[in-house]
């Protein structure tokens, strides 16, 4: 069986190697580090030490540790919204793009509602109204990272549909399931996979803007929790603390970030290509 060429490109193998580095860090922080993420292990404001590699906050804490908390955090609810938008977008798109006619024209309604609607100021809205809680982030950037993936999804099975080979195995008896699992589904994974990685950072984008305007877990330590944090601190900028406090989560969001991107944009231009 011969192996995807993506698994063979040096950027990207470059790229993931970033991210397992990141992983195997922030989980010596999370599991092996001596220092809590939620209770004070220091003075106020210490800076970085052999004993604080990165730090205290103002309550003590240790910004290391939070820092590593906040990794997982984000990757967790990333993954979480993409396999949801995953799954919607993928169901929406193939029955749109399968049925055609009323279903086609009722699903790519919504589609297009839901991308032409503002999503950051519904996102908002929305984050206030049901309460800052992890599943609400979750539920929150799911639903507005499924509609893309539907409509790449909807594309590629209005391509595929009317081609000889779909309508010789309907003609010979061949139902949706068969058709889509044996047919279809084979040339619509890679691109569903691509945009799923894609929405983990969007997903991680838009939990740490929540978190940041205060409308995530207040209880769970996220990135943009750990900058809003520090930003209204009274007199942040009059001192050095945010070297190490604030920096290290910018830094680290925006590292994580680039790298998911660049993996699926680098992901994508291979598929293209072969």
């Amino acid at each position: 069986m011969k192996k995807p060429a993506f698994l063979f490109n040096q950027r990207i193998t470059v790229l993931a190697a970033v991210l397992v580095i990141l992983f195997i860090i922030f989980a010596y922080g999370s599991l092996i580090y001596p220092h809590s993420w939620f209770q004070p292990s220091g003075g106020s404001l210490e800076p970085p030490s052999v004993t604080h590699v990165l730090g205290t906050d103002d309550l003590g804490i240790d910004i290391f540790a939070q820092l590593s908390r906040g990794f997982f955090t984000s990757i967790l609810i990333g993954l979480m919204a993409a396999a949801i938008a995953f799954m919607l977008g993928g169901v929406l798109g193939g029955l749109a793009g399968y049925f055609k006619g009323w279903v086609d024209e009722s699903i790519s309604f919504v589609i297009n509602l839901f991308l032409a609607i503002p999503q950051l100021p519904i996102m908002i809205v929305m984050g206030a109204f049901f309460g800052p809680s992890i599943v609400n982030v979750v539920l929150i950037v799911a639903l507005f990272s499924w509609a893309p993936i539907a409509k790449i999804v909807r594309a590629k099975m209005v391509e595929r549909i009317d081609s000889n080979y779909i309508r010789l195995a309907k003609s010979y008896g061949g139902g949706f399931f068969y058709i889509v699992k044996t047919h279809l589904l084979p040339d619509i994974l890679p691109v569903l996979s691509v945009n799923a990685i894609a929405v983990i950072g969007k997903a991680i984008v838009q939990e740490a803007s929540l978190a940041f305007l205060g409308l995530s877990d207040p209880l769970s330590k996220s990135w943009g929790l750990m900058m809003n944090k520090a930003i209204n601190f009274k007199g942040i900028y009059f001192m050095d603390a945010w070297i190490w406090w604030l920096l290290p989560p910018l830094f680290c969001l925006m590292g994580t970030i680039l790298c998911i991107r660049l993996i699926s944009r680098e992901i994508e231009n291979q598929l293209i290509n072969d």
